[in-house]
């Protein structure tokens, strides 16, 4: 039933989970494009830092001695999922990580963070947070220990940053510039500018021909 559940959500994320939106035209007038590929109301840079003071799932000698875990993180914005790496036997885990997300609605848009113990069968539970994006951008800033939901401890650093777009490049030296002290901490690097390509349509397109040869018997 879990693989069950996990492909019905996918399924249901691709229509309806922010960017993704079913569209309606009520009238004429309205560009179906336009509101089926919105432009981006900005880019949610997080940094996924460290954890301290969670909850030991591993366990020796059939559930008498606890142990440590090896916690990870699933950071959720929309339909953007991204996973961190898993730091082996740490209750007090530092990762360092650097992701980007682009923000379609707020209000609307939340940032889910849940963390787990990579176990060999299942994974155990390690906590949840839910952050509104509305503080995100109002701040522009937020550089906090966050106290994990659902468990009886644990707290998770994490630094997020608003990013505007603005439709010239004026300020994209200053930009880059900013960007290179942080560059190592994100597989990809750090974005500095976002390009958006809308394929309209096609026209005079070359006709492909498949020969079948028929055999009569």
């Amino acid at each position: 039933s879990g693989l069950s559940d996990t492909i019905i959500l996918d399924i249901i994320s691709n229509y309806l989970v922010l960017p993704n939106r079913i569209t309606v035209p009520l009238v004429s007038e309205v560009q179906i494009a336009q509101l089926r590929f919105p432009i981006p109301k900005g880019v949610l840079r997080i940094h996924f830092i460290e954890a301290q003071d969670l909850e030991g799932k591993d366990t020796y000698l059939k559930g008498i001695v606890k142990g440590k875990s090896d916690p990870y993180g699933i950071i959720r914005v929309g339909n953007q999922i991204f996973q961190s790496k898993v730091i082996k036997e740490n209750l007090n885990p530092k990762w360092n990580e650097v992701y980007e997300a682009l923000v379609y609605e707020h209000p609307g848009q939340e940032l889910e963070i849940e963390l787990f113990d990579e176990d060999p069968d299942k994974d155990d539970f390690l906590g949840s947070l839910m952050i509104d994006l509305i503080e995100v951008e109002k701040e522009r800033l937020l550089d906090e220990w966050f106290t994990l939901d659902e468990v009886s401890k644990g707290k998770l650093h994490l630094k997020l940053e608003w990013l505007t777009l603005m439709p010239t490049a004026e300020n994209l030296d200053k930009v880059l510039t900013s960007i290179r002290a942080d560059k190592d901490q994100a597989n990809d690097g750090l974005s500095s500018a976002l390009l958006i390509l809308y394929l309209d349509s096609a026209r005079n397109l070359p006709v492909s021909y498949i020969l079948m040869d028929t055999v009569l018997s």
